[in-house]
């Protein structure tokens, strides 16, 4: 392999390996300014776009992906990886999804998620997902009320008690 092409694969490996996700999009026919759109807004949720030849990108990915994950549909047509080394892919999924409806391109190839992929169908449900943040909350405000209410789950005998003997010591007098 030419020296060239070590280093754009070398560039591609240090792109994809921090990335918890890699989704794959076809951009045929999306015209530059639509597809500089759709790089503006993945960059607000920290998404990458990288463009490279499939060949370069195949084998980079071989060598940190499972060869079952990379089927020859994904690198058919222009590719484009889409990657972060944030974990809110739902964010990615929604930006996606709102752009492929304002402007009907591009179409996501497939996803692979950790070890997970996704076609574009199932890839697109993520997008109805709630924020990380706000799952986060949402867990976190559980374990509070669930904490909460075991506190009072225990004290509860102590304060049944105290209630009969302060009744009692009430009629006594």
């Amino acid at each position: 392999m030419r020296t060239e092409k070590i280093i754009l694969k070398n560039y591609v490996l240090d792109v994809v390996k921090p990335s918890h996700f890699i989704i794959f999009i076809d951009f045929t026919g999306l015209k530059v300014s639509a597809f500089s759109e759709l790089r503006k807004r993945l960059k607000t949720v920290n998404c990458r776009c990288l463009v490279a030849k499939n060949t370069l990108i195949r084998i980079a990915l071989s060598e940190i992906k499972p060869k079952e994950l990379l089927t020859e549909d994904l690198f058919k047509g222009p590719t484009a990886l889409l990657t972060s080394e944030g974990q809110d892919v739902a964010a990615v999924a929604k930006i996606l999804k709102n752009f492929i409806a304002e402007f009907q391109l591009p179409k996501i190839k497939s996803a692979i998620v950790e070890k997970s992929l996704f076609n574009e169908t199932d890839f697109l449900k993520l997008a109805d997902l709630s924020s990380l943040e706000v799952l986060r909350s949402q867990i976190l405000s559980a374990l509070q009320s669930t904490g909460t209410r075991l506190v009072r789950l225990i004290n509860e005998p102590a304060s049944a008690l105290a209630r009969i003997v302060e009744k009692y010591s009430k009629k006594q007098s």
